[in-house]
C-alpha cells in the first residue's frame, strides 16, 4: 500500500510543481486540509478543495517561474500513511529579477488512497521528525519498521 501512497503523491505534486492544479487536487480528498509552515507570516490551514484552490491562485503572483521547470522534487520518502516530498527551486522576482533558492518539505497523509493533510516543513528532518519516520534511521535492527527511500 505504501508505494501506491508514493505514486500518488508523486504524480499530483508533480502536477502542482508544473502549475496543473486541477490535475495535482483531483488526488485530494474533498476536506483535505493544508498546512503551510510555521514560521511564515501568513501560516495558516486551508481546508477542503475550494480553500486550497484560493490558496494556490496567488501563490506564484511574486514569482516569474514558481510553478514548472524552476521546481525540482528531490525525493519521495515512503514513510507508510506519510510521503516526504523535499522540493527546491530557483526564483525569479517579477519586478526586481532578484534571483533566490526555494527549499521546502511537504509531508503528505494519505488516507483510504486519497491526500487527507499536507504539512510544510523547512527541511527534510524536519517533516521526518513529525511523522515519526526517524526513529527508522536511528534503528539499524530494523525494529522500528520498514524504512524506504525512492529513488
Amino acid at each position: 500500500m505504501s508505494q501506491r501512497n508514493v505514486e500518488l503523491v508523486r504524480a499530483s505534486f508533480e502536477a502542482f510543481g508544473r502549475g496543473d492544479f486541477d490535475a495535482a487536487f483531483a488526488a485530494y480528498d474533498p476536506v483535505a486540509e493544508w498546512c503551510t509552515a510555521e514560521d511564515e507570516p501568513d501560516s495558516r490551514t486551508y481546508r477542503g478543495l475550494a480553500e486550497l484552490h484560493g490558496f494556490v491562485a496567488h501563490l506564484a503572483d511574486p514569482w516569474t517561474d514558481r510553478f514548472g521547470p524552476a521546481i525540482h522534487y528531490d525525493d519521495f520518502i515512503d514513510c507508510g500513511d506519510w510521503v516526504v516530498a523535499p522540493w527546491s527551486g530557483r526564483l525569479h522576482g517579477h519586478g526586481s529579477g532578484i534571483e533566490i533558492e526555494v527549499s521546502e518539505t511537504y509531508a503528505v497523509l494519505v488516507r483510504d488512497g486519497r491526500i487527507a493533510r499536507v504539512d510544510e516543513y523547512r527541511t527534510v528532518e524536519e517533516a521526518l521528525e513529525a511523522v515519526d519516520c526517524l526513529r527508522n534511521r536511528n534503528d539499524p535492527a530494523g525494529r522500528a519498521g520498514p524504512f524506504r527511500r525512492e529513488e
